[in-house]
């Protein structure tokens, strides 16, 4: 899979530039969401800081996770290690935004 998309990403500039796009939109919006949600739960106190342990602790577990397929799957002589490895950062920022979602959902909506 990672081949198929290094090779796309070899084909033109265009492409290039979608899958950095699309990386950076992942990103910013999980970031966004992350602050948003941090707001939301209130000033820190022990009880935020226990929930905020929580989502650095989710991120911090897909972090390894995800940089050990990446290490096991990408071959020596990939053309954009920095792109992929950026995307792979996104989608832990992604899993630590719907983490800190569902425990608002938990916490506060009942």
């Amino acid at each position: 899979m990672i081949d198929v998309l290094n090779n796309w990403m070899l084909e033109s500039s265009q492409n290039f530039n979608i899958v950095v796009g699309l990386t950076m939109v992942l990103y910013v919006g999980s970031l966004l969401v992350l602050f948003y949600i941090g707001k939301k739960f209130g000033k820190p106190d022990e009880r935020t800081n226990g929930i905020y342990l929580k989502i650095s602790s989710c991120m911090f577990t897909t972090q390894l996770i995800v940089s050990a397929i990446f290490i096991s799957l990408v071959d020596r002589n990939i053309e954009y290690f920095r792109q992929f490895f950026i995307l792979f950062q996104a989608i832990v920022f992604i899993v630590g935004a719907i983490y800190a979602f569902r425990l608002y959902r938990k916490d506060f909506k009942y």
